[in-house]
């Protein structure tokens, strides 16, 4: 007996891993779950019509649908189509069968529209997108027209022979379909809360992962930051020391030098802040309702002496009262990077900053006539590492900044053309539910 018990149960489990195993996709699962619904369902009702004696044929069709539902859900888990295992059961038994039983078990007296119920809960579950809403309404087309064609061709329906054919049959038929869909709901939810805790968990390791990496590139940023600025101040002391010793000592070639150390750690100074910026990004996540008119133009200002030193001409031409949800700091950022660059490549020339309101969304244009982007580097400018003599974090840490914000960025430039930066911004029209800044 023992021996018989342990058999019955590794049936049972080879049955669940094939059909309801946690590895199947989801929608596969709740197709296997309906099937047997569909299997047992028709069954149990063709049992009932036999006992109670009904007509052998529509018993015998019972019968074969829970056949086809079981075989379709074996071929199914044999072959992986499941998408042609959906399509079979929706056009043979949901639109083929069920309106034939219809008309031969008593029309809208009958129990059988509780089985249309049933296929348009199965049919909204498998499908999605545009094929689920066809489908659907392609049953509800169907179903209609049988139900108005019953009620003007009455000729066209096989009644019952007594009152209590129709009752045990709407009741047996109630029952079976309303503890079948109540099953289905069920599991449905059950297989749904099992997937989003899987969801949650990988979210909390992703969310434990990119803090420790966020905590490593911080604190490896700021660590750098020390005897990077210690390097540069002994490298300008001995610069200015050789200066004051005058011309016998000064060697053109050893300033030269001293002078390429000087920008290359600079330059290093810069990527260490663009790390620095990387690691805020993840941290700094705080949203407001921000004025961008005064944030653009306050940002344009304090850039507005550097910009100018290489005797370039700065213009806006900003819009009043521009709003947007988003963060004040990584904005600001984003502003700073752009004209910055702009700076470094124009000399004698005009920056232009201008902002303006569209359908939604604000477009900001900060616009140069300097010496441009070569073409050969501008499908790429927007990559980490990619510059024409930066540090290769500037552009990629704007493109994540303002897309980050629900925006767009792109750039039109060619070489001695100038360069125009393009950014975009969602209009904050209320619907963050953000504080006012």
């Amino acid at each position: 007996m023992p021996d018989q018990t342990t058999k019955n149960n590794s049936t049972l489990r080879r049955f669940i891993d094939i059909f309801l195993s946690p590895q199947l996709e989801f929608r596969v699962r709740l197709f296997n779950v309906l099937a047997m619904a569909g299997t047992v369902v028709p069954f149990f009702i063709g049992a009932s019509r036999l006992i109670t004696g009904q007509n052998i044929l529509v018993t015998l069709i019972d019968w074969g649908s829970a056949a086809l539902a079981f075989g379709l859900m074996y071929y199914a888990a044999r072959t992986q189509k499941y998408m042609r295992c959906y399509f079979i059961t929706i056009f043979v038994i949901f639109l083929g069968l069920f309106p034939y039983l219809y008309f031969i078990m008593g029309g809208y007296r009958g129990g059988v529209m509780a089985f249309f119920l049933f296929s348009i809960v199965f049919t909204a579950f498998m499908l999605e997108k545009k094929t689920a809403y066809l489908a659907v309404s392609l049953e509800l087309f169907v179903y209609s027209v049988c139900m108005v064609a019953s009620f003007i061709y009455p000729g066209l329906v096989t009644g019952f022979s007594d009152e209590s054919g129709v009752f045990i049959h709407n009741l047996v038929t109630f029952l079976a379909s309303a503890a079948s869909l109540a099953i289905i709901s069920l599991v449905h939810f059950r297989l749904y809360n099992e997937q989003q805790r899987k969801l949650d968990d990988q979210n909390a390791l992703l969310a434990q992962s990119n803090k420790m990496k966020t905590e490593f590139l911080s604190n490896a940023s700021h660590e750098m930051r020390t005897p990077l600025t210690v390097i540069s101040v002994n490298v300008q002391t001995v610069m200015d020391i050789l200066d004051d010793m005058g011309n016998s000592v000064n060697d053109p070639e050893t300033n030269e030098l001293l002078q390429t150390a000087q920008n290359e750690i600079m330059r290093l100074s810069r990527m260490v802040g663009g790390m620095l910026t990387l690691a805020s990004m993840s941290e700094n996540t705080e949203r407001r309702e921000l004025n961008l008119s005064w944030l653009l133009e306050n940002g344009v200002e304090t850039l507005r002496l550097n910009l100018s030193r290489r005797g370039n001409v700065i213009e806006t031409d900003i819009e009043r009262a521009l709003t947007v949800f988003g963060n004040a700091d990584l904005l600001t950022q984003a502003l700073t990077n752009i004209l910055q660059n702009a700076g470094a490549n124009t000399e004698n020339g005009t920056i232009r900053v201008s902002a303006k309101r569209g359908r939604g969304e604000i477009t900001i244009t900060i616009r140069d006539t300097g010496s441009g982007i070569p073409p050969e580097i501008l499908p790429h400018v927007f990559e980490r590492g990619v510059s024409t003599g930066g540090t290769g974090f500037g552009l990629y840490l704007c493109k994540t900044v303002i897309e980050s914000h629900g925006g767009n960025v792109w750039i039109e430039s060619g070489p001695g053309e100038g360069t125009a930066v393009y950014y975009t911004l969602p209009a904050y029209e209320g619907q963050f539910g953000g504080e006012k800044g």
